[in-house]
């Protein structure tokens, strides 16, 4: 130390060289195969070293190495031998508590809605589960995100332009007419029982309406300016029966009472949301049952037999 203080400088007396050597050949390793001629040339063109090592010497620190838990591969190429690190006792392990912990975290931050959180969490953990080679974390993590099997390079563009309010074309692959051409202002993404949704105002029906982000095969094309022609939005009236057990029952200011009987009222709104409207009236449950316009009775009992069949193959 008095030397170092001296002359600010470290020297073959300053330190283990064994220790050194097998220290820098361990992080050599790490990076890629190598051959005893690599290994020669490292050590050879090194700062503190500047020594050729025999390959006697070298198979002497290769021993070291696994004497401290290090398991070495050799791999040929033509005549060439080469080497490389593959496991080693200084490994950071996830165990299943821990990953159980990150499962919990993950699904908190998931419930708050706020995608663009949810998917720098989805990055970190995919990394992490990568960097440290952990099988058991990337097929857990697999089988608990809410983008699996969803493109997320799409899925940050549809946030991107969410925020901006951006006009954009989809390709959509729609459950009742297949591959489409949709013009939509996007608004938001967002999560509904387990799903991830893209919101705005479509072009077509001039309404509120949404999309499920796995049938949004890819983006046609974007207006990168804010939209200049507002969509009228058309509204729709819809009249459903509450059962007066509801205990849930919350009115907004576009409900109109219109009819109370003695176990149930008749509620009428008038929106251009359908999506939050039939969102509010499953809330209900038992409880509810809508009654007119046709075609969104006939939407929700679709949306009830599909949740149906997700718990029948549960």
């Amino acid at each position: 130390m008095k030397e170092f203080k001296k002359t600010n400088t470290v020297t073959y007396n300053l330190m283990s060289f064994t220790g050194f050597k097998s220290l820098i050949m361990f992080a050599y390793l790490l990076e890629a195969p190598r051959s005893l001629q690599d290994l020669i040339e490292f050590f050879k063109n090194n700062e503190y070293i500047h020594e050729a090592l025999s390959t006697d010497t070298i198979r002497v620190y290769f021993s070291s190495l696994k004497r401290i838990g290090c398991e070495i591969a050799r791999t040929k190429d033509g005549r060439t031998s080469r080497y490389q690190i593959v496991s080693h006792p200084f490994q950071m392990k996830i165990p299943d508590v821990q990953i159980k912990s990150l499962e919990t975290i993950y699904k908190m931050v998931s419930k708050t809605n706020n995608i663009e959180e949810v998917l720098c969490l989805d990055k970190f953990l995919r990394e992490l589960a990568e960097k440290l080679g952990s099988v058991d974390l990337l097929e857990k993590f697999n089988s608990f995100s809410i983008f699996k099997n969803l493109d997320l390079s799409l899925v940050e563009s549809l946030v991107e332009h969410s925020k901006h309010g951006r006009d954009i074309l989809i390709e959509y692959n729609s459950p009742t007419s297949g591959l489409k051409e949709i013009k939509v202002t996007a608004s938001s993404v967002g999560l509904s029982n387990g799903k991830l949704y893209l919101y705005g105002t479509s072009y077509e029906y001039s309404q509120e309406t949404y999309y499920q982000v796995s049938r949004i095969k890819r983006i046609l094309d974007i207006n990168l300016e804010n939209s200049d022609n507002a969509v009228e939005l058309k509204t729709v009236t819809v009249g459903y029966e509450v059962s007066a057990k509801c205990e849930e029952l919350a009115l907004s200011p576009e409900d109109k009472i219109i009819e109370i009987k003695p176990n149930t009222m008749l509620i009428e709104t008038t929106t251009s949301n359908l999506f939050d409207l039939k969102r509010k009236i499953l809330g209900y449950g038992a409880f509810a049952e809508v009654l007119y316009p046709e075609s969104f009775r006939e939407e929700v009992k679709s949306t009830l037999e599909e949740m149906y069949e997700g718990y029948q193959n549960v």
